[in-house]
């Protein structure tokens, strides 16, 4: 996940911070679709994103949901805000 690196996101420009944006999506899709738990793996892609310097903290989340994106009561600068929806 070293590609997704929030200094990467944030240095990019528009094309490429797009670009990166859409292949994230797409592995966290097949990521989400291969899972058993949905809670289980959305946290597990959380945490690499965390581990890659993202401010990553829960704003909604249901049985088929999550969002999850920047601390917006203490901001830390630009961040992605990542929607996940189950598979099933």
């Amino acid at each position: 996940m070293a590609k997704f690196e929030q200094a990467v996101f944030e240095h990019a420009d528009d094309p490429v911070r797009a670009e990166l944006g859409a292949h994230l999506s797409k592995l966290v899709s097949e990521r989400l679709h291969g899972a058993t738990n949905f809670h289980d793996m959305v946290i597990a892609i959380v945490s690499e994103l965390r581990a890659q310097g993202h401010d990553l903290w829960s704003w909604d989340e249901d049985d088929d949901f999550a969002v999850w994106g920047p601390n917006y009561s203490k901001q830390s600068g630009p961040g992605i805000v990542v929607t996940f929806r189950s598979a099933w």
